[in-house]
């Protein structure tokens, strides 16, 4: 373990970093000027809403990192430790993301929207799933635009939450708590770095870290509403904030399960006693959050069936009709059955090559149930993947990923990449019953 020690794991593996960054960088504009020259053929509209799809997994990965960043702090486990600098460069990002959203925001809720192009939703047989405006980016938003009676008195009786000035104000106060979190915990760790470790230290950290994550999980709760569930406002769920709260801390350990492999490939040995176990770690992980989101996926289909309610089935009908059933089959057996199957395989997780391999895959389908999501509130009930409109969406969510990419490589490689001074630096990472079996055989 040697060559994986503090500083000289940085030296060797920034030139690789700085790589990284920059073709992340190139990638980012080239998706982002794609989507743009698209706009000026499909509309400013659709331009605004690829925007926000495509902003969605970047800010998960991010969010997700912040709580497993304070998760950390409040257990004693070997995968904290080696995980904490990725996790602390990716909430590092959080002040140029929530630019990057305001800028988003302030074209959805202006009437920016009437520049372009008109979504010709009214033509289409499915449109009375959901209401889509031709002129916000949430259709609460536009006050010209009219629902049939039922969803109108529901949509009426939420105008008290849904409005622009209490919407802008609940994202504002949640950057802020956010932004507020993520420096406090980076300066618990710059001070660990300059004063070594101490108990007082780490209680600072748990400190901010067990309110931290109760305070994260009400934040979503209002975030999730106003960013995505809005997008249908006559529409509930109790079980949609669990469902997009949990998805980034999935899609945040996916990540750092490829940073880690990234960072030490062909520098140490992968497949040495410590390391090995690492991945093994970090593959249970992603095993098990896999199964919770499939559960609380099933678990929301399961109320929403059972109920059969006038306002919250329409959610499935927009996803099952018109095309959207394939992508529903594929992110079925892409984000549950394939990833479930293969991680039970113990030397997936055990193979860096693998683990990367699945943990990439997972984000894919991560951004596909983004787009399961989201899109089908713009193109309820019908999708035509062979088009312009989808090809400018995937222009923004590469544009977005390859920007915060950037953003996340460059944060990264501003300090070492394991903290020298954590007290769990000599701890053993959990390992298995079979992993015992086979240290105490090569013993006896």
């Amino acid at each position: 373990m040697a060559a994986d020690s503090t500083h000289d794991l940085l030296e060797k593996a920034k030139p690789r970093i700085n790589k990284a960054a920059g073709t992340a960088l190139v990638v980012g504009l080239a998706g982002l000027g794609t989507a743009a020259v698209l706009a000026a053929v499909v509309g400013v509209g659709p331009f605004f809403r690829s925007l926000l799809i495509g902003y969605i997994l970047p800010f998960g990965l991010m969010m997700g990192s912040l709580v497993l960043l304070m998760i950390q702090w409040c257990t004693a486990g070997y995968w904290g430790y080696v995980a904490r600098r990725p996790l602390e460069a990716a909430t590092r990002t959080l002040p140029a993301m929530a630019l990057i959203f305001g800028l988003i925001a302030a074209g959805g809720l202006t009437g920016v929207f009437e520049i372009g192009h008109g979504d010709t939703h009214a033509e289409h047989p499915n449109a009375n799933l959901n209401e889509v405006s031709e002129h916000r980016l949430w259709p609460w938003a536009d006050h010209e635009l009219e629902y049939p009676h039922h969803e109108a008195l529901v949509v009426d009786a939420k105008r008290g939450y849904l409005n622009v000035p209490f919407f802008a104000a609940r994202s504002v106060v949640a950057f802020v708590i956010w932004i507020a979190l993520m420096l406090a915990l980076n300066r618990v760790a710059r001070r660990e770095d300059a004063e070594g470790s101490s108990q007082k230290l780490r209680d600072l950290g748990m400190q901010f870290s067990g309110p931290g994550i109760v305070i994260y999980s009400i934040t979503m709760l209002f975030i999730s509403t106003d960013w995505s569930m809005s997008l249908q406002p006559a529409w509930y769920s109790s079980m949609y904030p669990v469902i997009f709260g949990f998805s980034q801390l999935l899609g945040a350990m996916c990540l750092n399960a490829v940073v880690f492999v990234f960072l030490r490939k062909d520098i140490v040995d992968l497949s040495s006693g410590r390391n090995k176990k690492v991945m093994r770690d970090l593959g249970s992980l992603i095993l098990g959050f896999v199964v919770f989101w499939t559960y609380i996926s099933f678990s929301q289909y399961l109320l929403i069936w059972s109920a059969n309610l006038k306002e919250e089935v329409p959610y499935y009908i927009a996803r099952t009709n018109g095309g959207w059933q394939y992508l529903t089959a594929i992110l079925a057996f892409g984000h549950f059955v394939i990833p479930f199957f293969v991680l039970l395989l113990r030397e997936v997780s055990r193979s860096g090559k693998w683990l990367v391999r699945v943990a990439v895959f997972i984000l894919a389908m991560r951004y596909v149930d983004i787009y399961w999501q989201f899109k089908p509130a713009f193109s309820p009930g019908r999708w035509n993947f062979a088009s312009l409109e989808t090809v400018m969406d995937l222009g923004a969510a590469v544009g977005l990923l390859g920007l915060w990419g950037f953003l996340f490589l460059k944060q990264l490689g501003k300090h070492d990449l394991l903290p020298a001074n954590d007290n769990r630096r000599e701890t053993e990472p959990v390992h298995t019953v079979s992993d015992d079996v086979e240290i105490a055989a090569s013993h006896g």
